[in-house]
């Protein structure tokens, strides 16, 4: 048995302990009234009810290491709750009486505790750390400062223990009472500020965060607010008469609320063991389906968290993916973890879910290997995929850097050769005309001007055939119409979007019409485009022959498909 596991036992003897002299003192009842439990049989009930509660949840929730310190904050509540049985046990010994009596007021810090720490018994956030460190600092200064001045004996006020103090040091009513004083209200204070934080901390917190703490927070806020109401009260009323005043009805309020709270501990307790069985059906299940089924769903499903995610590691690419092969950045954060999966020691995949929803431990030491080879498995399909769009994504920018280079030939055969050309025809003329009476010069300046125009013609078709200015300038329709007034058969554009297309789409479509109607020999051709949910989509009727290899690997390329069947050849391009 390890050190934790000795401490856990021997802190859990002691408490038990405890809390069975405390009800076997609480069994003994005087003559008089000294605890609000004896006041009737209901109150006898709760307090009873709330002190084996908080112990039976303790001692189950140790059993439990992902819960926490949350076993050892319900043993010490219940210690706490059932201290007044102690200081009110008039036949009892003195030092039993005493140690009742400091140890009572530490229920308040201890359900402050529990409320900032639902549902994983750990504390996170400077915030709540400071207000439970300033609870049990203050509880702890006022306990031990009245103990040391608090006589009994001479306390005015007292109706539980009125004789018994072993820890007086000095006998100091005026200034026991200030502490008294001071001391409840430094505990409403407390209660306050742990409400509000615990309800800020609710709010940011998600659905999934929020469903798993209610039950613990909501009784543990009730709790506090029922000692909000006994310190005031005792505030207004320093003679705490159980018969008079809201005395009793706080008490059952209070009780009531730890009991709710020792249910809620031991419903978490069921709805982890509950989990662990999914666990159990969604390694088995892992097992039987060898990787055919979608790993995310299998564990959202298995653990109950809609946000869950897995994100596979390719270790050649120092990436993570998704199952569609998608690059993923799993990362943690203030209300999200991530689990780690490993076979053979290395790392396969990473969950990415919501605090308190996963047990790594368990996850790690309970996957078998027909589990970890089906993980694996959807890790090597999640890397092919991811490959795929890494070649098409390639392909799509081979595609671009094409265009451009396209586009530049064509600017600079514009902008370079083509005004050479109109440079040497101006020249020409001039000097045609400065030779216009002689007929032997003329007419070879005839010659060269009408070569040089030929030229010229032949120049401005190439460029345009290479990347047409039109396309880029107005648009996907002006292009189609120019190109359907120069073709050589009849060509009719039946449709055509009106407004401006994503330029790959553009490009991709004119290519298909142009290469299409280059391969035509005999009309009409009808050319239809349209835009269908997130495609272009061109259709080109009249047609003979079947699409040519490279303009089919040209569509593909940008993510689209074509087709073909009765003369009509149709492609479909993304355009979203």
């Amino acid at each position: 048995m390890t050190r934790g596991a000795v401490d856990r036992v021997l802190l859990i003897t002691v408490c038990a302990g405890y809390g069975v002299v405390a009800l076997a003192a609480f069994a003994q009842r005087s003559e008089f009234v000294t605890t609000h439990a004896a006041e009737s049989t209901p109150a006898t009930f709760v307090f009873v009810a709330a002190g084996l509660g908080l112990l039976t949840a303790g001692c189950l929730a140790c059993l439990d290491r992902a819960t926490g310190m949350l076993w050892a904050l319900c043993v010490m509540a219940a210690v706490a709750w059932l201290s007044p049985a102690l200081v009110g046990w008039a036949a009892g010994p003195a030092l039993a009486r005493s140690v009742g009596m400091v140890l009572a007021p530490f229920l308040l810090p201890l359900l402050v505790h529990l409320l900032l720490t639902a549902p994983s018994g750990g504390l996170r956030g400077l915030l709540p750390c400071a207000t439970v460190a300033g609870a049990y600092g203050l509880t702890a200064a006022a306990s031990v400062a009245l103990a040391a001045t608090r006589d009994p004996f001479l306390d005015r006020y007292c109706w539980s223990n009125c004789t018994d103090n072993v820890f007086l040091l000095i006998s100091e009513p005026s200034l026991a009472r200030l502490i008294g004083d001071l001391w409840l209200r430094a505990a409403v204070a407390l209660a306050l500020l742990a409400l509000l934080v615990a309800g800020w901390r609710l709010v940011a917190a998600t659905a999934v965060a929020r469903r798993q703490a209610w039950p613990i927070a909501l009784p543990a806020a009730l709790a506090i607010g029922a000692e909000i109401g006994y310190a005031v009260a005792v505030l207004r009323d320093p003679a705490e008469n159980p018969e008079q005043g809201p005395f009793t009805q706080i008490f059952l309020l209070r009780a009531t609320a730890l009991t709710a709270l020792a249910a809620g501990v031991m419903w978490l307790l069921v709805r982890r063991r509950r989990r662990r069985t999914a666990f159990v059906r969604l390694v088995n299940e892992l097992d039987a389906s060898a990787g055919g089924g979608s790993l995310r769903a299998t564990l959202s499903r298995s653990f109950g968290d809609s946000s869950l995610s897995v994100a596979y590691w390719l270790p050649r690419d120092g990436r993570y993916v998704d199952a569609a092969g998608q690059p993923v950045d799993p990362r943690t954060g203030r209300d999200r973890a991530v689990t780690a999966i490993v076979r053979g020691g290395e790392r396969v995949a990473v969950i990415s879910h919501e605090r308190g929803t996963v047990d790594e431990q368990v996850l790690r030491h309970r996957l078998g290997p027909a589990a970890l080879l089906a993980i694996d498995n959807e890790r090597l399909g999640a890397e092919l995929l991811a490959h795929l769009h890494d070649l098409r994504a390639s392909r799509a920018r081979i595609v671009a850097a094409a265009d451009d280079v396209r586009q530049r030939i064509e600017r600079d055969l514009h902008d370079g050769a083509q005004q050479i050309l109109l440079a040497v025809l101006f020249e020409l003329r001039l000097a045609r005309h400065d030779v216009a009476e002689d007929e032997g010069r003329a007419a070879v300046l005839d010659a060269m001007i009408t070569e040089t125009q030929r030229s010229l013609a032949e120049l401005r078709a190439l460029a345009h055939g290479i990347f047409p200015a039109i396309l880029d300038e107005s648009g996907l329709g002006p292009a189609l119409w120019t190109l359907a007034e120069e073709a050589t058969v009849p060509v009719d554009v039946t449709s055509v979007p009106g407004w401006r297309l994503p330029a790959p789409a553009e490009r991709t479509a004119y290519l298909v019409v142009t290469e299409t109607l280059a391969s035509v020999r005999t009309g009409p051709v009808t050319v239809d485009v349209d835009v269908r949910e997130d495609s272009l989509v061109v259709g080109i009727g009249g047609v003979a022959d079947r699409p040519a290899e490279y303009l089919i690997d040209r569509v593909v390329a940008v993510g689209g498909g074509v087709t073909y069947g009765s003369g009509t050849i149709r492609a479909e391009i993304p355009c979203g």
